[in-house]
């Protein structure tokens, strides 16, 4: 199973649309997938003992044994938020990774996407997305997707097809780790 994270709780995001095209090319592979976009999310996992105990809801437990463990691969496609990224995707990383971590992440292969309206499409957050990756134990495969000047790439939530390919060989890439 291939887990793709939309990496931002924004509404309505480009970032949730790339990752949405992402598992349209997974799913043409015929590999099963799953799509978890933390704008879907509750906020009740941020609280001040989510670190300590077995303080996770039990949704976001339920969201491990669906989505993240089974998980042999990932994509994380990632927004540009002040030259990194989005604080929120940090905590839900933290999150689910306080408890269980190998389980969910432990020697899996990771795809970083970064996707910004700008014209480094997120490099340096993705530098630091794979720096976090690393201490968690996934194998960040190399040459991760920077997605620059988004609004020019997509139209009605579809990438053009220069972008698509270069994600599909990204994705095989993946695959292959």
């Amino acid at each position: 199973m291939l887990t793709i994270i939309s990496g931002t709780n924004r509404k309505g995001s480009k970032t949730k649309e790339v990752a949405q095209n992402a598992q349209a090319i997974v799913e043409k592979m015929g590999i099963s997938t799953s799509l978890i976009d933390l704008a879907d999310l509750s906020t009740d996992f941020i609280n001040n003992e989510q670190y300590s105990g077995d303080n996770l809801p039990t949704w976001l437990k339920e969201l491990q044994d669906a989505s993240l463990i089974p998980a042999n691969h990932f994509v994380i496609v990632s927004p540009e938020y002040n030259g990194s990224i989005p604080g929120y995707l940090k905590l839900f990383i933290d999150a689910i990774s306080v408890h269980r971590i190998k389980e969910c992440f432990g020697s899996k292969s990771t795809a970083l996407v970064g996707v910004a309206s700008g014209r480094a499409g997120n490099l340096r957050g993705l530098d630091h997305l794979t720096s976090i990756m690393h201490h968690i134990g996934c194998k960040v495969i190399p040459c991760p997707l920077p997605i620059s000047n988004i609004g020019n790439v997509m139209t009605d939530g579809q990438l053009d097809e220069n972008t698509t390919s270069v994600l599909t060989d990204l994705i095989k890439k993946l695959i292959k780790s």
